[in-house]
C-alpha cells in the first residue's frame, strides 16, 4: 500500500525551489506564499506540470467564450508567445506570467507587455490599414481590454500619415508599435474608451439590423 502511494507521488512534478519561488515573486509581485499556493493549484489541475497546446487553447476558449471561434488563431499564436523556452509546453512559470498579465495587470501594463511580446515575433509582419484595425480589436478582446473602435481607427490613421504610408500600402508591426510606445499621448488615445461613441455605434448597428 505504502509502495503504491510513493509511486503515485513520484509521478507529480517536484516542488518549486526557493530560488524559483523568489524569482517568480519578483517577476509577478506576488508573495512567495502566493506562488506556493498557485503552484499547488496548478499541479492539481495539471499533474504533469505543464499545459499542452490543446489544453491551453481549450482553457482560453472557455475564458473568451463569446468570441472563442473568432479568436482561436490568436489563442494558438498566444501559446507560442508564452512558450518562452519553445518546448511546446507551458510550464508553471510561463503559465503564471500569462495569468498575471491577463487577470491582474493594468490596461497600460497589458498593452505595453502585449506589444513588446508581439514585437519579438512580428518583425516581418505587415498589415494593411483595415487588417491592423481588425487585429488590434481582436487582440484587445483576447486580453479583455476595453477599447474604442473610433480611437483605434484615429491612431492608425495618424501613424500612417506620419510614415507617409498610403491607403493601399502596408505597415510593419514593429514600426507601428514603436510609434505608439514612444508617444504617451498617442498611447493613451489608443486605449481610451469613448463610451458614448461606442454606445451610439452599437445602437446604430442594432437599428440597421431590424430592417
Amino acid at each position: 500500500m505504502g509502495g503504491s502511494s510513493a509511486c503515485f507521488r513520484s509521478q507529480l512534478p517536484p516542488l518549486l525551489t526557493t530560488e524559483e519561488i523568489n524569482s517568480l515573486s519578483l517577476k509577478t509581485n506576488l508573495t512567495p506564499e502566493d506562488i506556493r499556493q498557485y503552484y499547488l493549484r496548478f499541479v492539481h489541475c495539471y499533474p504533469h506540470g505543464y499545459l499542452s497546446r490543446r489544453k491551453f487553447v481549450n482553457y482560453y476558449q472557455q475564458l473568451c467564450d463569446e468570441h472563442s471561434l473568432q479568436l482561436r488563431p490568436l489563442i494558438n499564436e498566444l501559446f507560442d508567445l508564452f512558450d518562452l523556452n519553445k518546448d511546446k509546453k507551458l510550464d508553471f512559470s510561463e503559465f503564471i506570467l500569462f495569468n498575471i498579465l491577463t487577470n491582474d495587470g493594468s490596461i497600460n501594463d497589458k498593452v505595453k507587455f502585449i506589444f513588446n511580446l508581439y514585437n519579438n515575433n512580428y518583425k516581418e509582419k505587415f498589415f494593411l490599414r483595415n487588417q491592423l484595425k481588425e487585429f488590434l480589436r481582436n487582440l484587445f478582446d483576447l486580453f479583455d481590454i476595453p477599447s474604442s473602435k473610433l480611437h483605434i481607427t484615429e491612431v492608425i490613421d495618424i501613424i500612417f500619415q506620419r510614415k507617409n504610408i498610403s491607403k493601399n500600402e502596408k505597415i510593419n508591426w514593429n514600426q507601428f508599435t514603436d510609434e505608439i510606445l514612444n508617444d504617451e499621448i498617442l498611447f493613451q488615445q489608443l486605449i481610451s474608451f469613448d463610451f458614448n461613441q461606442d454606445y451610439e455605434d452599437q445602437q446604430l448597428i442594432q437599428r440597421s439590423e431590424r430592417f
